[in-house]
């Protein structure tokens, strides 16, 4: 059965969120998001239930990719504040009250720290640039088509750009991976 979906105000998420928990039957599965990019200049939330009906509840809220805020909901539900953790290292998603510890990624500034987050569509996967791509090995298979690694951008909109340029805008960097152009 496919699951229930009800599209909630940001304003309102710790609202619907406690009233979907107190549900008899209802307990919380996981809580992450979506990149809209290419579709919406947003992210989108998802919180999801198992409900005693069987089908389930997903609650999904949207956010502008420039401030993306939610309140936690680490008072609410018993076990969300590692899937608002992991969400905000991914996604870039602050949840106002919640735990700020680095999860999987080492605290931003620090060495190591790869800049950005990673489950963004506009992210630059710079190790799959650098790596080669089992379709410019050459050999039999160079007759097949060609394609780019997903994740890395034309090289027109993330390589050597000129310093005033500035950086590439999300939709520059979007159609990435595919048939390489000849």
């Amino acid at each position: 059965m496919a699951d229930v979906v009800r599209a909630v105000a940001p304003e309102h998420w710790v609202d619907e969120a406690t009233a979907a928990f107190a549900d008899p039957g209802s307990s919380f599965d996981w809580l992450s998001a979506c990149d809209e990019l290419g579709l919406a200049d947003e992210l989108r939330v998802v919180l999801r239930f198992d409900t005693a009906d069987g089908r389930g509840l997903r609650l999904e809220t949207r956010l502008p990719r420039e401030d993306a805020r939610l309140p936690t909901l680490r008072g609410v539900l018993p076990g969300v504040t590692w899937h608002e953790r992991e969400t905000s290292e991914l996604y870039g998603i602050v949840f106002d009250g919640g735990d700020p510890r680095p999860l999987l990624i080492p605290a931003e500034g620090s060495p190591g720290h790869p800049g950005g987050h990673p489950l963004r569509k506009d992210y630059v996967l710079g190790a799959r640039a650098v790596t080669p791509w089992p379709a410019d090995q050459g050999g039999a298979d160079d007759a097949r088509r060609r394609q780019s690694p997903a994740g890395v951008p034309d090289p027109a909109a993330w390589g050597d750009r000129p310093a005033d340029a500035g950086p590439p805008d999300p939709l520059e960097v979007l159609p990435t991976g595919g048939r390489r152009r000849r």
